[in-house]
């Protein structure tokens, strides 16, 4: 029998392909963003007055762009560099990022505002005015600036009360102080065209006067993107130029694939992890083409795309997943009744102990994830009398999704959402 040594060092001497396979991860946020520097320059060029000037003004600026398309890893890369630039300038700067998929109202906005600023605010017993008060007195107190991003601001612009939309989109037009130090990124796959819809007029000049655009990657960025990111998660020699070229033609946007740089990444990954596999039983040396081949035979593409969002949505919204999923596999069909989803969802609400969301809400959480192209949606189905609303995930393997969808609701309740 092998001690735990000689377990570690049997494991070590093991060919791999992998050097650091995090590089490749959805979360991870490079040095380098290629075929995005010049959506880093607009947000310079907007931000400059909170390091030549700070407090003069608030910046409001909208990143729009479809799922994976470096809207998020531009918006972390801009805020560690300025940050850096505001202090070897004298100016307290923070960068704060918030995902409000998870968040529910205007005021848990704020709250994990002030823990990433590590302010002492009282986070029970006051209204969003109040802590919104209490919060920018802090901020005065300790002299300090900041950019917060808010990731995910469909979520803000389709489930928030339109009063917390309104604080998020207008704040100071609200709280009205001397010095203007929180300035704001909103991060949205909703086309501005469909946001503006949610909001009136004012709110809507706020959110269209700075919109920076992140369209779907062409084959030849993409390639230049897997080629970078690969240098440090593969060891040399380990993946051809081939493979980044057929990866990227197959996801690229003029090639005919969605431009998701993020489901390239997977793809790449996903193959990898197949040579590492063969690699070990003594069958491959590198990584092929043919391993990306068996690998987009073998796993739906789309359900990459669906598995990737898992992450940046709310337990409610993952529970209604859950019950489409369900409901098409109770169903055995290609689409299922919105009605039949939300009997299922109550059922999985009840389940747990929680309260299920208004029908109105479900109904914001369906459409909303339509948009991100999570779900597909139609209003008629054929041999179906009337109207009404059917959804899907198209081809997505049942099982895999349910089974990825059990995991993110296990975490979503240990972390007490």
């Amino acid at each position: 029998m092998l001690n735990l040594k000689e377990i570690a060092e049997s494991v070590l001497k093991k060919p791999g392909v992998f050097l650091d396979e995090t590089r490749l991860y959805p979360e991870y946020v490079p040095d380098v963003l290629p075929h995005r520097e010049e959506q880093f320059k607009q947000l310079a060029k907007l931000f400059k007055h909170v390091i030549v000037m700070p407090g003069s003004s608030s910046a409001r600026v909208i990143l729009y762009g479809p799922l994976g398309t470096g809207k998020t890893a531009t918006a972390i890369s801009f805020g560690k560099v300025i940050t850096r630039l505001a202090s070897e300038r004298g100016v307290k700067l923070r960068y704060v990022h918030v995902n409000c998929a998870s968040a529910r109202s205007a005021l848990s906005v704020l709250r994990e505002i002030k823990n990433q600023l590590g302010l002492s605010v009282p986070d029970r017993g006051l209204s969003f005015s109040e802590f919104t008060q209490a919060l920018l007195k802090e901020m005065e107190v300790e002299d300090l600036y900041a950019i917060v991003s808010l990731d995910e601001f469909d979520s803000v612009l389709y489930s928030f009360k339109k009063e917390d939309r309104y604080s998020l989109i207008r704040f100071y037009d609200i709280f009205h102080v001397e010095k203007l130090r929180l300035n704001f990124i909103y991060i949205s796959r909703m086309r501005p065209t469909e946001a503006i819809k949610t909001l009136d007029e004012v709110s809507e000049g706020y959110m269209m006067r700075n919109t920076i655009v992140f369209s779907p990657y062409k084959s030849r960025e993409l390639y230049d993107i897997l080629k970078y990111r690969a240098e440090g998660a593969f060891y040399p020699g380990v993946v051809g130029d081939d493979v980044f070229e057929y990866v990227a033609n197959l996801v690229g946007y003029d090639t005919g694939g969605d431009g998701n740089a993020r489901k390239a990444l997977a793809i790449l990954y996903a193959a990898g992890k197949l040579a590492e596999r063969e690699m070990e039983e003594g069958r491959a040396s590198r990584v092929l083409v043919d391993h990306v081949r068996a690998v987009s035979a073998s796993e739906d593409l789309g359900l990459i795309h669906v598995l990737d969002s898992l992450n940046y949505l709310s337990l409610h919204q993952l529970l209604l997943l859950k019950a489409i999923a369900l409901g098409l596999r109770e169903t055995g069909s290609d689409y299922v009744n919105i009605g039949y989803v939300e009997e299922v969802y109550r059922r999985l609400c009840r389940n747990l102990g929680l309260e299920p969301r208004k029908h109105t809400q479900v109904y914001y959480y369906v459409t909303e994830l339509a948009s991100r192209g999570v779900v597909m949606t139609r209003k008629t189905m054929k041999g179906r009398r009337g109207r009404s609303s059917y959804v899907s995930f198209g081809a997505a393997p049942l099982d895999s999704l349910l089974s990825a969808l059990e995991k993110a609701i296990a975490v979503r309740r240990e972390v007490g959402e």
